[in-house]
């Protein structure tokens, strides 16, 4: 992926941030190319990261956490079809 950062008072900028739903239609040379707004949220932000995992932190005992696992192992060696069906 390439990243370029743009110019706030420029005419690409205004013009994205400008848009809705709709993507921008970028022509150079006679090619098209299309820009949609990213949702995702950005990675660096460390503290809503760092608020989610404290969020977490300590929801599970070290043993129903073992206990789950081992569930996982069971459930897998059992399947989820009936053993006469193929």
């Amino acid at each position: 992926m390439v990243t370029l950062t743009l110019d706030p008072q420029s005419e690409i900028a205004k013009a994205l941030k400008a848009m809705d739903s709709e993507p921008v239609v970028l022509v150079s040379n006679g090619e098209r190319f299309r820009v949609s707004r990213d949702e995702t949220l950005p990675s660096d932000d460390d503290e809503e990261f760092e608020k989610a995992l404290q969020a977490v932190f300590g929801m599970l005992t070290p043993e129903e956490a073992e206990r789950r696992i081992q569930d996982l192992y069971r459930w897998r060696e059992e399947g989820t079809r009936p053993i006469d069906r193929p």
